[in-house]
């Protein structure tokens, strides 16, 4: 159990290194994930999506995100989160409406952008209690909703995260509702380390209303690249990331 000190540090802590570098130069630090997403109905066929997030180093608070269509995202500030799209058919940048976060990352699926930023990790917290999660040491705490969550999902009530005691990584989150029944889950399920860094190998995104599972799974890894600025900015993050393909780690 932490003290009141104790668990505002730790949640700090936390923030501070999901959004830390955001604006800030840095180098040598993009990065650039290849995921596989693989959606689990709980009847009916399994389904397969490929998808590449990349950044201009952990913990920017700024993702590309790149899906196995003619879609580029760029989200910016998980503090106060902004979502670009931009459609290679029609050649046009939107500015897409904060609540869209809440939407799946691919159709069908249960992975949102809003697992992704974790907004609510700047809202207001509540401390429970120190407990664990998949057998390991965790700090859990909660998040009442703002309302334009709410107003989006009016089903959804709060949030509750459980953050690793050793390595500050979130091993679950939990959507709730105002009964205070759990909606949704997301859960880390395998780490694995590349260099110097711990990544998320694979997370399991669970929808209790239809006992459905999407598992992300990480498939190759490149890290410490030296990517122009550009790749993350407004006006060209729809231009192709040049990395060359011996740059990745297979997993």
């Amino acid at each position: 159990m932490l003290n009141p000190a104790q668990a505002r540090e730790r949640i700090d802590e936390y923030r501070a290194s999901i959004e830390g570098s955001a604006g800030k130069a840095v180098f040598h630090s993009a990065y650039s994930f290849r995921f596989k997403f693989r959606h689990m109905p709980r009847r009916g066929p399994e389904t397969l999506r490929f998808a590449s997030i990349s950044g201009p180093a952990l913990g920017s608070g700024i993702y590309r995100v790149e899906l196995e269509n003619d879609a580029v995202f760029l989200l910016e500030n998980p503090r106060d989160p902004r979502l670009l799209a931009y459609s290679r058919s029609d050649r046009q940048i939107k500015e897409l409406p904060k609540e869209f976060v809440l939407r799946p990352m691919v159709e069908g699926m249960n992975q949102t952008y809003f697992d992704l930023l974790m907004p609510f990790v700047f809202w207001e917290e509540e401390y429970l209690k120190s407990g664990k999660v998949a057998g390991r040491p965790c700090h859990l705490y909660n998040f009442a909703c703002p309302s334009w969550v709410t107003q989006a999902m009016p089903d959804w009530q709060s949030v509750s995260l459980a953050l690793d005691d050793a390595y500050q990584a979130p091993l679950r989150v939990e959507i709730f509702s105002r009964d205070l029944q759990p909606l949704r889950s997301t859960t880390l399920r395998t780490f694995k380390k590349t260099g110097d860094e711990w990544m998320v190998k694979t997370m399991d995104c669970m929808k209790y209303e239809d006992r459905s599972n999407t598992r992300i799974e990480m498939i190759a890894a490149a890290t410490r690249l030296d990517l122009s600025p550009e790749y993350f900015q407004k006006e060209s993050f729809m231009l192709p990331i040049p990395i060359p393909a011996e740059a990745f780690e297979r997993f």
